[in-house]
């Protein structure tokens, strides 16, 4: 099957526009199939239906459609790459296929990690995250213990319920750093109360940027902050619309039951040379998740599945947050082993049923910069 490259000025299959209208540069490149021609053309035909897209006029469509080129070129450069290596990563045309680069950024922060005021976990020295019922002996051996191969906290419950919640989706809102914060705190609450309660992503949205819109974008250290000052309350109290955090003067937490009480919990940051065996030491002894903040590239983007292995986020300015919740250990298809982070994302059933796989211990995209995770004050000498 061979291809040739054609390139294309504002191609005219919905009717004849400006290429002046669009934000894409002039020229792009069409990889077109010599023996199917038709072949993007009906790509986008099966993304508009399957994503029910509906465009306003011939020249949003026409716009569109040259998104969904970039994104189709994209995504068969991946796979040929992932490929010829023999990995098992797959890429694949999602929801965000028609997006130019400025919406999906849009969808993102832009600022990067600042953990100032978190203290760090040190798990020899810090008692702050030992429960206060543990002797020294209990102690000594739990460290001592040998970590498992492998973990996975969506497996995890507490009288019959899952400790990890289910997917949500942030839809246009860049409060990713929300969902990760409330993400986290949802399942440590369950493991400590013995309940699972979906927790608020709006009320921090809303609530946690102090005078900045929280879909312009936020921090995991704002969430955090916010959770130790005033607690949180549960989603169905406080739902989620994203519209509402495209303005500021929407907080009315001060109206909202508490399920999480203020002062009642304490974060720490994980030790950035330790980030591999510490984030371990949390999934697998504490049983609860690691927030992380990390660059995005193509990659993430355009993920479908298997292990993302490649570091394409030198240059990246986009960040996003997500929580660890497990890891594990896979062969590719040429018998290498590659360890990797198992993470809970907020972008609905986008890729593995809402997750995805990235290699560990190599700090993809600084994912192993900046993590925290947090647990609930038991005592006043607590932290």
């Amino acid at each position: 099957m061979r291809y040739f490259a054609v390139f294309l000025t504002a191609l005219p299959i919905f009717g004849v526009i400006s290429v002046d209208k669009f934000e894409l540069p002039e020229f792009f490149e069409i990889n077109i199939n010599r023996e199917h021609p038709d072949e993007i053309y009906k790509a986008f035909e099966d993304f508009k239906i399957k994503y029910q897209r509906k465009y306003k006029d011939e020249s949003e469509a026409q716009q569109r459609f040259n998104n969904f080129v970039k994104s189709y070129n994209s995504v068969n450069a991946l796979n040929a790459k992932s490929a010829e290596r023999g990995l098992d990563t797959k890429f694949a045309i999602n929801k965000f296929a028609d997006l130019s680069s400025q919406e999906f950024s849009g969808r993102l922060s832009h600022a990067p990690p600042n953990n100032t005021g978190i203290p760090m976990l040190d798990l020899e020295k810090d008692k702050s995250f030992f429960r206060a019922t543990e002797t020294n002996k209990t102690r000594h051996k739990r460290r001592s213990t040998r970590y498992p191969d492998y973990f996975d906290l969506r497996k995890e419950k507490v009288n019959g319920r899952y400790t990890i919640g289910p997917i949500k989706d942030q839809g246009e809102c860049a409060c990713c750093w929300g969902f990760a914060v409330a993400g986290l705190v949802e399942t440590v609450n369950a493991v400590n109360e013995g309940r699972f309660t979906s927790l608020s992503d709006q009320e921090l949205c809303d609530c946690g940027t102090e005078g900045t819109p929280g879909c312009k974008g936020g921090s995991l250290v704002l969430g955090v902050e916010y959770v130790k000052r005033y607690g949180l309350a549960a989603e169905e109290d406080y739902p989620y619309d994203q519209a509402r955090a495209y303005s500021t003067d929407q907080c009315r937490a001060r109206m909202t039951e508490r399920v999480v009480r203020a002062k009642s919990f304490n974060f720490a940051r994980i030790n950035t040379r330790k980030a591999e065996e510490q984030i371990i030491h949390v999934l697998t002894k504490w049983r609860v998740p690691v927030a992380v903040y990390f660059k995005v590239g193509e990659q993430f983007k355009h993920y479908k599945r298997g292990v993302i292995v490649d570091d394409d986020c030198r240059s990246a300015k986009d960040w996003h947050a997500g929580i660890i919740v497990g890891y594990d250990t896979i062969q590719d298809n040429r018998g290498r082993s590659y360890d990797y982070w198992i993470i809970k994302n907020s972008w609905g059933d986008w890729a593995e049923e809402g997750y995805v796989r990235v290699i560990r211990g190599q700090d993809w995209c600084a994912i192993e910069d900046s993590p925290m995770t947090g647990d609930i004050r038991s005592h006043d000498d607590y932290y």
